[in-house]
């Protein structure tokens, strides 16, 4: 078995990948204890406790205020999904932005320790890869992986040939880039310029009425005005609160009842995703 770790800024952004990877990427959510996971993610005969074990029991409660020790640690292992037909699993890993990359190296490098000098048969996943999702924001696509390259190359190597959407395969494990941003003619944005039509066609009458509320209520120094993404994460969660009263936008778009599977079918970024994790190119391939 393969293992494809993505690392995503935030909560709406697994749920993307997740059912972006269902639509388009033959995947199936995996229910399953932590335990029970393939190893070194879950517990085995080479080791007592998983990965993802191991990483919850790092969190210092004592030393944590209350309310952040009610919260997992991040980077933090938000689900998982697998293509049982190319027996690939995808680890989705929530990092709450880019300048978690310290965190996020700590945990590569655990993986990384975790196979070394191990035969082969060891563990369950013979091979993983890391993949990053991240917002182009104001800053634009080429900006987003050139400090990517920057964080990461002093542990996957030279990232110099690295681009969006692309992987690379002779690094330390396979490792690819993905920036969402609006089109290929503007390379600014967020993934919330394409939930937004999505939400926008699903709610038709619900989408407009709650983008009119939103504009004509917010003030300049509401936090709602400060970028198109956030006014536009606004007007999503107004949308979806018929459905899901006080809860977050990623429960909202998480929800197939509401936002159909055929939405995701039906949208060319969701698409491009999937076909960039499941594109990793693998050494035993």
């Amino acid at each position: 078995m393969k293992a494809v770790l993505v690392f995503c800024e935030g909560r709406h952004d697994v749920v993307f990948a997740q059912r972006s990877l269902g639509a388009h990427g033959g995947c199936e959510w995996v229910d399953r204890p932590v335990g029970e996971m393939p190893t070194p993610f879950g517990r085995g005969r080479a080791v007592a406790k998983g990965l993802i074990a191991r990483r919850f029991e790092r969190h210092a409660l004592e030393d944590l205020p209350l309310r952040d020790a009610a919260r997992p640690p991040l980077p933090c292992f938000d689900a998982v999904v697998q293509n049982t037909a190319t027996g690939t699993m995808f680890v989705l890993v929530r990092t709450h932005g880019q300048d978690q990359s310290g965190a996020c190296l700590e945990l590569l490098q655990d993986l990384q320790d975790t196979f070394v000098d191990q035969p082969a048969d060891t563990f369950d996943v013979s091979e993983y890869a890391a993949a990053f999702l991240f917002d182009a924001n104001g800053e634009g696509v080429e900006a987003k992986v050139a400090r990517f390259r920057e964080r990461y190359g002093g542990h996957f190597g030279d990232l110099s040939s690295l681009g969006h959407g692309g992987w690379l395969a002779e690094t330390t494990a396979p490792v690819g880039c993905f920036v969402f941003h609006r089109s290929a003619h503007e390379p600014t944005g967020t993934i919330e310029d394409h939930l937004a039509p999505m939400a926008a066609r699903a709610w038709p009458a619900r989408f407009a009425e709650a983008r009119r509320f939103i504009d004509d209520k917010r003030d300049e120094d509401d936090k709602v005005s400060g970028s198109e993404a956030e006014r536009l994460k606004a007007t999503i969660t107004v949308t979806g609160q018929f459905n899901h009263p006080g809860e977050p936008m990623a429960n909202i778009i998480a929800d197939r009842k509401s936002l159909s599977r055929a939405w995701f079918e039906a949208s060319p970024v969701s698409a491009e995703l999937a076909a960039f994790l499941t594109g990793a190119p693998w050494s035993a391939s």
